[in-house]
C-alpha cells in the first residue's frame, strides 16, 4: 500500500466535508495515494533507493524512476552475471545529474544490458510539499470512493425487470473511475515506463 499523499485534515479541508469515522478517513486516503502512485508510476514521498536496477540501451540518458532527486549517492555499472561491480562512475566526469527532471545523463554511452546499472539516491517530496494539485487529485478520489461505496461503479439501479446502469469515465485505475479532470492532473506527473 503507498504512504498517504495527504493529511487527514486536508483531506476535509479541500472536500469541504467531515469524516468522523479516522480509520474510514485512512483507508480513503490510502486508496487513493495507491491510485495516484500506480497511475503516475512514481512514488511521491522521500525516500531512499538503493542500488536500483537499470537497463542500459545504448543512449546516454538514464531515467530514474522516482523524481525529484534530492540525492544522488552512486552510479555503477554492474556485471549481471556474476553480481559484480564493474565500474563506479564519478558525478561531473562521467555523469550530470538532472535531479529535478530525475534523471543522469552519462558522458559516454551506456552499455546495452539487462540490469547493468545501479543507481542509488534519494527522491520524492516531504508530506508538506507534494505539489498542490496532487493533494488535490488525491482528496478528489478519497471523494469519488466514498461517495461510491457500496455502488462499485452503478450509477442507476431499478428492480421491476431489473436494470442497471454502469458510470462512464474516461479512464478506470485499480477499479476506480477518474473524470478527466483528475486524470489530466495525474498525466502531468506520469513518469514515463521504466
Amino acid at each position: 500500500m503507498s504512504d498517504a499523499l495527504i493529511t487527514s485534515a486536508e483531506l476535509e479541508q479541500i472536500l469541504q466535508i467531515t469524516i468522523a469515522d479516522a480509520a474510514l478517513k485512512t483507508t480513503l486516503i490510502a486508496i487513493a495515494s495507491d491510485i495516484i502512485e500506480t497511475f503516475t508510476n512514481r512514488k511521491f514521498l522521500s525516500q531512499a533507493y538503493t542500488k536500483e536496477a537499470y537497463d542500459g540501451d545504448g543512449e546516454r540518458h538514464i531515467w530514474l524512476k522516482n523524481y525529484p532527486v534530492t540525492v544522488l549517492t552512486l552510479v555503477e555499472s554492474w556485471d549481471t552475471y556474476n553480481n559484480v561491480q564493474l565500474q563506479s562512475f564519478t558525478v561531473d566526469t562521467d555523469y550530470i545529474p538532472y535531479l529535478d527532471e530525475g534523471y543522469v545523463y552519462m558522458r559516454g554511452k551506456t552499455a546495452i544490458g539487462k540490469r547493468n546499472y545501479r543507481i542509488t539516491y534519494t527522491a520524492g517530496y516531504l508530506i508538506a510539499a507534494i505539489p498542490a494539485d496532487i493533494k488535490y487529485a488525491c482528496a478528489q478520489i478519497c471523494g469519488i470512493v466514498y461517495s461510491q461505496k457500496g455502488k462499485a461503479g452503478i450509477n442507476s439501479e431499478s428492480m421491476g425487470k431489473y436494470s442497471v446502469t454502469y458510470g462512464k469515465s474516461d479512464i478506470l485505475v485499480n477499479g476506480i473511475p477518474l473524470p478527466a479532470d483528475i486524470s489530466g492532473i495525474l498525466t502531468y506527473h506520469r513518469r514515463r515506463n521504466i
